[in-house]
Formats: C-alpha cells, sequence, structure tokens
C-alpha cells in the first residue's frame, strides 16, 4: 500500500522528521535537514565521522521517514560492481538481468573508501545517470534514487580514497561528530534491545513517493533573485582563483549550490531564495570540492574568502 505525505508545510515536516529520526539518533538534527534537502535536491549525500558516531543508523532512520525502499551495501575490498549493480545469468538458454542492491530508493553505502575505484566507479555512474549498463544494455534505477555513503576518516590501512571526480558527484559532506554529553545521557535512555536500538520499527513515514514528489515541485518553484544567482556564481568563480586553491569548485558545484539553497529556503517556510541561505548551505556543498596546495590555507578558509568577496559582475 503506497504511503501518503504527513505533513502540511515543509517547515513543519522539517521539524517532525527530526522528531522521528531523534528516536533512535540523538543530537544529529541538522544532519536530518540536510538529508532531507538532499532527498528533495536529487542528491547524495557523504557522510564521515569516527566509528560508533550512528552514521548506518542516522541513514536507515532517513529512510524510514522518506518512506523509501531501503538497501545497505557494506564495501569491502573484494566487493564488486555486479554486486553493486547486477549481472546477466542464463539459466536453460534464457538470459536473464538480476539486479543489483543498487536497484532502490535508498542505498546506503557503508564504508565507501574501502572498496577500490572499480566498485567505486559503478556506483558513481549511477548516482549520475540514474541508471547503470550491463553488457551494454541500460537499466534505470528507481525514482527516487538517493545514495547516503558513509566512510571513517582515520583508516588508513586497505582503503581507496575517492578521487574528485567522484567527491563532486555528492551534493553533501556532512562531518557527523560526537555529541554532546547531554545527548550522549539521553542516548543511553533509548529503548535497546541489548545493544540495537529498539525504536526504529516506531518511526512513522513522512513523505513517500507522492510527497517526495510534490516537494520537489515545491523546489523547482523557488524564486530565485538575480542577484543571489549572482552571487552563487561569483563564489563559485572566486574559489577558483583563490592563492593556495589548486583545484576550485565545478560549475556542476554552482548547481547543487543552487538547489539546495532552494531546499533550504522551502524548509524554512520560504518561496524566495536569500544570499544567508546560500551563505548556510556553501559549507557542506563546496569544500569537499577544493583542493588546496598550501598548508596554511584551508578549504574551509578558502571558501569563507569565496563568501566575503566574491567575483561579481554588473548584470
Amino acid at each position: 500500500m503506497p504511503i501518503t505525505y504527513q505533513y502540511e508545510s515543509l517547515a513543519t515536516l522539517r521539524e517532525r522528521a527530526k522528531a522521528e529520526v531523534g528516536k533512535v539518533v540523538v543530537g544529529q538534527g541538522r544532519a536530518v535537514e540536510l538529508l532531507l534537502i538532499a532527498a528533495m535536491a536529487r542528491g547524495h549525500v557523504l557522510l564521515e565521522g569516527p566509528p560508533g558516531t550512528a552514521k548506518t543508523l542516522l541513514g536507515r532512520a532517513t529512510a524510514y521517514v522518506l518512506g523509501a525502499d531501503f538497501n545497505r551495501v557494506q564495501f569491502t575490498p573484494d566487493t564488486t560492481p555486479s554486486e553493486l549493480v547486477g549481472e546477466n545469468v542464463t539459466r536453460a538458454g534464457e538470459t536473464k538481468f538480476i539486479s543489483g542492491t543498487i536497484f532502490t530508493n535508498v542505498l546506503l553505502a557503508d564504508e565507501i573508501n574501502r572498496t577500490p575505484p572499480r566498485t567505486q566507479a559503478a556506483l558513481l555512474e549511477a548516482m549520475a545517470e540514474r541508471s547503470v549498463t550491463v553488457e551494454g544494455r541500460v537499466h534505470r534505477l528507481p525514482d527516487p534514487f538517493l545514495v547516503i555513503a558513509t566512510q571513517n576518516p582515520f583508516e588508513q590501512e586497505g582503503v581507496f580514497p575517492l578521487p574528485e571526480s567522484n567527491l563532486d558527484r555528492f551534493l553533501f559532506k556532512v562531518y557527523i561528530d560526537y555529541t554532546d554529553l547531554e545527548h550522549e545521557v539521553d542516548m543511553l535512555r533509548l529503548p535497546h534491545t541489548g545493544v540495537t536500538p529498539d525504536m526504529l520499527g516506531e518511526i512513522m513515514p513522512l513523505l513517500g513517493i507522492v510527497g517526495l514528489d510534490k516537494a520537489r515541485i515545491e523546489l523547482d518553484a523557488t524564486i530565485v533573485p538575480e542577484e543571489v544567482a549572482r552571487y552563487v556564481v561569483g563564489v563559485v568563480r572566486k574559489t577558483r582563483v583563490l592563492d593556495g586553491v589548486m583545484l576550485g569548485a565545478s560549475s556542476r558545484a554552482a548547481i547543487h549550490l543552487m538547489s539546495a539553497t532552494k531546499a533550504n529556503a522551502r524548509l524554512e517556510g520560504r518561496d524566495t531564495v536569500t544570499i544567508e541561505d546560500v551563505r548556510t548551505m556553501a559549507q557542506y556543498v563546496l569544500p569537499h570540492r577544493l583542493i588546496v596546495e598550501d598548508d596554511d590555507v584551508s578549504p574551509a578558509d578558502a571558501l569563507q574568502i569565496a563568501l566575503d568577496s566574491p567575483i561579481l559582475a554588473e548584470p
């Protein structure tokens, strides 16, 4: 039975989603908002943080809130592309395509940096094209399709760092850190079966396919003033000419930033974006796309300079 959307407005959806995810993951309200924005904007999210910070649980809980099909793949050095995308199998003289784990609405790609480049490339095609190609034949993925990838930045052996082309496919890179003291105490009060959270089944689906389509229509209708559009482009262009920055943000990054900005405005109950929306979203959209060559300048530093002094041209 299809799930109907359970919200009055996108602003109320934001608060209800945080409350639902909070049944199993405490203190990560901002991450929940960003995952909602990514789903609305048709983007993908990379969650980075130390082990045990509920990255996997956060992804699963978000899928429950979206009311979407969910698959999880645990990446290892021997994970093959066929496990991910599927393969053609011949039985009794008949060839049939057997779909892989990627055929779902929300894919949790756990420890994405532990799988080799060939498998990462298979995921990259799916993220970019919303389809996979097996033996020359294209297979469309379900809509919506959202990848929530995780990685542990402290792993040093047996890892395959994501190349810039892969990182550029992620709308957001979000660092999931340890919560504060009070939230960790609240975490202990959550119902558990042994060490396993016991409330996933209590999470109420709020969107479903119909609700997400409605949210996307609202996002596409968001008003973008001329000065805001020029500010987005000005910030992106400034990152390309900063001293100490070897690789600035791409044109794709500008599109991603604009989409995230629209979604952020909608979740705050507005139909028009502002420069402040851009400044808020840029800290999640742009730093992972910048490569710096000067140890004295971090991607966050470079972004701040670009936000404060973008390259603007008169209309």
